[in-house]
């Protein structure tokens, strides 16, 4: 994905971004947050969701927040010692050529590790009987076929390398898109998924999820106060 340049740096957009607290089993918890609670007014072009709080107002890009939120969540999983593994409803079965063949049954450990189990099926072929139960329900096989092209690209293996690879993949192709329709009340879960993030100003791309103008700085904009 193309990188987008603003006119302020990801760290001028955090102004009065604080803590918040949340109850926890009827008691008082605090849970850090770098993103206040926002509330979401409208979208635009079924891409960007305006929100708004007591700070002032935001915009959105839905796919990168969704994505980063993606991103950091099935890193994770992916970072688990054991993977709880679902059945496919219809064996995957895949063909490669004798080379990438021959690779990925030099690397199937790394994708059993990941809670992928492939079998040979015949010549140059693998079949898949099943996934990690975190697969997004009718991509499973792309996910698949995504994990397997990493594991087949050149240069020396690194784990950490593959799994954050693996992760920004998934969560690129698995995240709400652009010119996706999405209710407010699911651009509010994607706000509300957004403030958990460890960064929640960049997707794993580089591109900003958020833009936020102060109160302030809209009023300046329409000449409501003066320097």
């Amino acid at each position: 994905e193309d990188v987008i340049t603003t006119t302020e740096s990801i760290t001028e957009i955090q102004f009065n971004f604080e803590e918040t607290t949340q109850n926890d089993i009827g008691e008082e918890k605090e849970e850090e947050t770098r993103i206040k609670e926002m509330f979401p007014i409208g979208i635009v072009h079924k891409t960007y969701i305006i929100a708004e709080n007591d700070d002032g107002m935001y915009l959105i890009d839905q796919h990168a927040a969704a994505e980063r939120y993606n991103y950091e969540k099935w890193l994770e999983k992916l970072r688990e010692d054991h993977h709880e593994q679902t059945d496919l409803l219809v064996p995957l079965r895949l063909e490669y050529p004798k080379d990438d063949y021959i690779k990925i049954l030099e690397r199937k450990d790394i994708l059993k590790d990941i809670g992928i189990d492939i079998e040979e099926f015949g010549e140059h072929s693998f079949i898949v009987r099943s996934h990690p139960t975190w697969f997004k329900e009718g991509y499973e096989k792309d996910a698949i076929q995504k994990i397997i092209e990493i594991v087949l690209e050149k240069g020396e293996f690194q784990k950490e390398k593959f799994l954050d690879r693996t992760a920004a993949t998934l969560a690129c192709r698995m995240s709400i898109k652009a010119n996706d329709y999405i209710s407010l009340e699911e651009a509010k879960k994607v706000l509300d998924d957004l403030r958990t993030c460890e960064n929640p100003f960049t997707c794993p791309h580089g591109r900003p999820t958020i833009i936020a103008y102060s109160n302030y700085e809209l009023e300046k904009m329409f000449k409501r106060v003066m320097d």
